[in-house]
């Protein structure tokens, strides 16, 4: 099995990044995100091994490694508005995750949908969102999650071919990031006859381990949105505001959904948690725990 604890986190999030950080038993608690990197089924979708490795130094980065078909899909997630929608496959997920973003100016949203329910982050400009209809909360102290396509350009990787497997009708575009103890290689696969962005695939590798391959099949990526009604906050005025509570509310809170989903006592354990966790617990931790239980009997409570 896929041992996430050997690869370091470099960013907090992402994105689903998904997306939405690993399991940090420092902090008594265990979130999620929508690489293997998490311990729970991928809410979320970020690609946390992507980082600018370029040490600070602006002559790393002169030279640019990204090819034309990726940059062309780039440069619609640059722009200022864009619809993007993706389904994710992996070895953990008995479903695919169904994910949505859109961008209009300074507001972004993004959702996750699986079978125990749809979360995401939304950002309106000057505060960031997370909410999740699976415990019907939200807080305005969420985080943003870079998409892999953003990460994988803006650090400027390096291309390389090891992996690509491209069908008919698609040309290939592949780039690894190596890390210290750790291989993440990005096969993208374009239409031949329009380079529009098809599918691409996340492999993992640490020596030693198999390796944890996601696949995204892209059914959308266009520079326009339709209802914009979806980068409002809206779900602000339904769901429970879950940094508005005191340390004992928290407590109390998270105890109750906890019984709803049937975590225990000796589940908190083998999380490295305890009931007085509750009380400083995070958002993302919070859902990271519940979502690792929701997920493996469809969301229902038991």
């Amino acid at each position: 099995m896929f041992n996430i604890k050997k690869i370091p986190l470099i960013l907090a999030a992402a994105v689903l990044a998904l997306s939405m950080a690993s399991c940090d038993k420092s902090s008594g608690g265990s979130s999620s995100t929508e690489t293997p990197r998490s311990t729970v089924k991928p809410p979320v979708e970020p690609d946390e091994s992507v980082t600018d490795n370029s040490g600070g130094d602006a002559a790393v980065q002169s030279e640019n490694h990204i090819g034309e078909h990726l940059n062309a899909a780039y440069e619609i997630l640059s722009g200022n508005k864009y619809t993007y929608k993706c389904s994710l496959s992996a070895p953990n997920i008995e479903k695919p995750v169904q994910i949505e973003r859109y961008k209009s100016g300074s507001k972004l949203y993004q959702s996750q949908q699986t079978s125990a329910g749809k979360r995401g982050f939304l950002s309106d400009g000057s505060k960031v969102y997370e909410f999740d209809y699976l415990t019907y909360s939200y807080t305005d102290e969420g985080i943003m999650l870079p998409d892999v396509i953003e990460s994988v350009v803006k650090a400027n990787l390096p291309q390389s071919s090891t992996h690509i497997a491209a069908k008919d009708g698609e040309v290939a575009e592949e780039y690894t990031y190596m890390g210290d103890t750790y291989i993440t290689v990005y096969d993208f696969y374009f239409d031949e006859k329009n380079g529009s962005l098809k599918r691409y695939t996340s492999t993992y590798s640490v020596e030693g381990e198999d390796d944890y391959v996601e696949e995204r099949t892209v059914t959308e990526l266009s520079s326009s949105i339709g209802d914009e009604n979806v980068l409002n906050p809206t779900f602000t005025t339904t769901l429970i505001d879950f940094s508005a509570f005191s340390s004992a509310d928290r407590q109390t809170y998270c105890m109750d959904q906890c019984e709803k989903f049937g975590i225990d006592e000796q589940k908190l354990v083998s999380n490295g948690m305890t009931i007085d966790s509750f009380k400083k617990i995070t958002y993302n931790d919070f859902l990271g725990l519940i979502y690792r239980y929701a997920d493996s009997n469809g969301g229902k409570a038991k």
